[in-house]
């Protein structure tokens, strides 16, 4: 028959005929371990042992055990890997002996299941602790900027960088062609220095008076309200390469002996009619003359090498008067 230890599950083959009906203890040759092995198809009963009976009846029949069974037939029936009990060990059963080889056998499998299970424990905290290492540095992977964004990114920076520049020298070609004056004043280091004539120049150098006597002339005006004037009228040359705004002219009035005895100091483009001299009193006279813009503002921008006409009114007059000047005393350039 086939008999399985009950502890360690190995399967031996033995002969029936050396098991008795009520079972017989056996011990595996493999794990040691002392069990009851009984024959096939047959179910232990238990007997009612009763506590009258004397302690010589409760003694087992050793005529009837795997004992006496094992003993007489050593040599002859005995199986492999299933080891008959000899009297020795049968009081080595009822000492404990069994029971405390296997209280330490249990202790140290328990031992190593509880060493088995830390180094399992520890094996999966390692390999925790490591994915999650793994997914730490992905994350710091990821989380690098790519070589590629930057690139493009300073691409763009760079293109958008010169397209501001182009924009910049486009507008000062611009400004450079259409109004170089603009220019020369956002950025006056582009200005050439002033030579020593220019530095002391009160804007009056470069401006001339038609000296044509059909273009300068003097002649004196009886007015109603502002009483006996003398009138000089002319005109005054731009030669400034630049525009100029703001003409002013000097007249004087000299006598016999060439002493100035009167001077008046008017800005240019304020004609008045003979008319109007007539009906306009001397302090409206003078309002009208020290317009710096001019009759509608004919003296402001003033282009290079043009004119523009200017009077000149003297009144309360000396009694001798031989002759009279004049002479341009300032002018701005129009960008101021």
């Amino acid at each position: 028959m086939i008999i399985e230890c009950e502890r360690c599950h190995t399967k031996f083959n033995l002969d029936e005929d050396l098991l008795n009906e009520s079972g017989s203890m056996v011990r595996c040759s493999i794990c040691q371990h002392v069990f009851t092995a009984f024959p096939p198809k047959v179910k232990p009963e238990i007997e009612e042992v009763s506590t009258e009976k004397k302690e010589e009846d409760v003694i087992p029949d050793l005529d009837k055990t795997i004992v006496t069974k094992a003993l007489e037939g050593i040599g002859q029936g005995e199986e492999e890997g299933i080891e008959a009990i000899s009297f020795e060990d049968i009081s080595q059963l009822d000492s404990g002996f069994f029971k405390e080889q296997e209280k330490k056998e249990a202790k140290i499998d328990i031992d190593e299941a509880v060493d088995r299970a830390a180094q399992g424990e520890d094996r999966i905290q390692a390999r925790e602790e490591g994915e999650r290492e793994e997914k730490i540095e992905k994350v710091k992977e990821s989380a690098k900027p790519q070589p590629i964004v930057e690139k493009r990114r300073r691409s763009a920076l760079w293109i958008t960088i010169w397209l501001i520049v182009l924009l910049l020298v486009g507008s000062a070609a611009a400004l450079f062609v259409f109004k170089p004056d603009l220019l020369l004043e956002s950025f006056p280091s582009l200005k050439k220095p002033l030579s020593k004539e220019q530095v002391f120049d009160m804007g009056n150098k470069r401006l001339s008076i038609k000296k044509d006597p059909a273009d300068l002339k003097g002649s004196f005006v009886d007015s109603e309200k502002a009483g006996k004037l003398f009138v000089v009228r002319g005109l005054i040359i731009n030669n400034y390469p630049d525009k100029r705004s703001f003409i002013r002219i000097k007249s004087s009035i000299l006598d016999s002996k060439g002493k100035v005895v009167k001077s008046e100091i008017v800005y240019a483009g304020n004609p008045i009619s003979d008319k109007e001299l007539l009906s306009l009193s001397m302090v409206e006279i003078n309002n009208r003359l020290m317009n710096k813009f001019g009759k509608d503002k004919v003296n402001t921008n003033i282009l290079p090498n043009s004119s523009i006409p200017f009077m000149i009114i003297f009144s309360d007059l000396p009694e001798d008067i031989s002759e009279f000047t004049v002479e341009p005393i300032s002018s701005f350039s129009a960008k101021k």
